[in-house]
C-alpha cells in the first residue's frame, strides 16, 4: 500500500509540473529544501550575505525561526498540502539544494540548465541506506525504479572524503563525476575552533570536572526506542566521568540535555555510539568512539551494516552495558581515531568552495 501511495504522489507531482513547464528559469533564484537545518544553514547564510540571490527555503514551521532575520530569504512551509507552491518555486530556480531523500524529486521535471545539489545529512555511513538498505526489495523492479527516479534527479553530491563517495555510488547508483570534493560546510567550525580550549570553556560553563562521555545512538526502524545507559550506574562505576545521552530526535524522551549536540561533541572526551555517522564526525574533533552495539544482529537483519562498520576492531565494540563500562575502565585513554580518511576534503575553505560552485552553476 505504501508503494502505491508513493506512486500516486509521483504521478500527481508530474501532472502539477505541467502548469510550470513553460515557466522560465531565473538565474538569481535558488531553492533550498531544508529538513536538517545544521546542514544547509551555513549555505543559506553565506548566499544571503552575497545579496545577489533570491533564496527560497522550503522547511517545517519549527525551523522558520532560523531564517526570519535573513533579508534575501523567503520561507515556504513544507508539507504535502503545499506541493503546488513547492513546484512553483522549484520550476524557476537555477540551483536547487536538498539535504535528504525527497520523494518530490521523483516527479519533479528538471529543466535544462537547472542543477540539483545534495548536501546529505550525515558525515559518513556505517549502516546501509538507499538501494543497499535491506528493507528495499531489489527483486521488485517497480520499487527500485521508484527509488531510482528520486536519486537520478541529483546532479552533484557534496562529500568530505573518498569513503562516502563509495557509499553514494553503491546506495544511489551515483558516478564519480557527480561528486563535489569540497568538504561539508557544516563541519567548517570544527576546523576553525581551538577544540581543546573550547572543551575546557564548556566544561567550566556547565560546572563539569573530570571527563565527559556522550552517548549518541542512531535511529531505529519503526520508531523503536534506543536502549538507554543507566547514568547512575555508569557514573558510579566510572567516577571520573559525567555521562550525557542525546537520543535520536525521532524517539527522544523528555530527559534530554538542553546542551546542543555540537557543544556536547566538543565537550566530550569519548563518544559512545552504535551505527551513527556521529562516530565518523567525532574523529574530526579528535574524539575516539566506543560502540555500544547491543542489537548488532537485529540491526544487520533489518537495515544492514556496511564494510566500514565491520572494519571497526572488536575491542571498540561492547554488546551490553557491563562490557561497555569494563572496556572504558580497562582501556581509558587508549582508544584511537578510526575515521580520518572520511575527512580528506573537510577543510576551513569547504563552505567557500561550495558557494563558488553554486555561483558557477548560476552563471552557467
Amino acid at each position: 500500500m505504501r508503494q502505491i501511495i508513493k506512486a500516486i504522489y509521483i504521478c500527481m507531482t508530474k501532472f502539477l509540473n505541467l502548469f510550470f513547464s513553460k515557466k522560465k528559469i531565473k538565474e538569481q533564484e535558488i531553492v533550498i529544501m531544508m529538513t536538517f537545518p545544521e546542514d544547509v544553514l551555513p549555505i543559506i547564510e553565506a548566499l544571503n550575505r552575497k545579496g545577489d540571490y533570491q533564496i527560497t527555503v522550503i522547511g517545517k514551521e519549527k525551523h522558520k525561526k532560523y531564517t526570519q532575520h535573513l533579508k534575501h530569504v523567503k520561507y515556504v512551509l513544507a508539507g504535502n498540502k503545499q506541493i503546488y507552491k513547492h513546484l512553483k518555486c522549484l520550476s524557476s530556480a537555477k540551483v536547487i539544494i536538498i539535504d535528504t531523500y525527497y520523494l518530490l524529486m521523483g516527479g519533479f521535471q528538471k529543466k535544462q540548465g537547472q542543477t540539483i545539489i545534495q548536501t546529505w545529512h550525515a558525515t559518513g555511513a556505517l549502516k546501509n541506506f538507499g538501494l543497499t538498505d535491506h528493507q528495499v526489495d531489489l527483486n521488485n523492479k517497480k520499487i527500485v525504479a521508484q527509488y531510482q527516479q528520486v536519486y537520478d534527479a541529483t546532479d552533484k553530491y557534496i562529500v568530505g572524503g573518498e569513503p562516502m563517495i563509495s557509499c553514494f555510488k553503491s546506495s544511489f547508483g551515483a558516478s564519480d563525476e557527480q561528486m563535489l570534493r569540497t568538504g561539508l560546510p557544516r563541519l567548517v567550525p570544527y576546523r576553525t575552533v581551538n577544540i581543546t580550549q573550547r572543551q575546557q570553556e564548556l566544561k567550566q560553563q556547565y560546572g563539569i570536572k573530570g571527563k565527559v562521555a556522550v552517548y549518541v545512538p542512531t535511529y531505529r526502524e519503526h520508531h523503536q526506542a534506543n536502549r538507554t545507559i543507566d547514568k547512575q550506574k555508569f557514573e558510579t562505576a566510572l567516577p571520573n566521568y559525567t555521562l550525557f545521552s542525546k537520543l535520536h530526535p525521532s524517539i527522544a524522551i523528555e530527559q534530554q540535555p538542553s546542551i546542543n549536540l555540537q557543544s556536547l561533541m566538543i565537550m566530550a572526551d569519548i563518544i559512545i555510539s552504535d551505527y551513527s555517522s556521529l562516530a565518523i564526525e567525532a574523529s574530526l574533533l579528535n574524539k575516539p568512539t566506543l560502540f555500544y552495539v547491543y542489537d548488532e544482529q537485529q540491526y544487520e537483519a533489518e537495515r544492514g551494516l556496511n564494510h566500514f562498520y565491520y572494519d571497526i576492531p572488536t575491542q571498540y565494540k561492547a554488546y551490553d552495558e557491563g562490557e561497555l563500562i569494563q572496556k572504558l575502565k580497562e582501556n581509558d585513554g587508549d582508544f584511537q581515531l578510526l575515521f580520518s580518511k572520511w575527512h580528506e576534503y573537510n577543510e576551513t575553505q569547504s563552505l567557500t568552495q561550495v558557494i563558488q560552485y553554486i555561483e558557477e552553476m548560476v552563471k552557467a
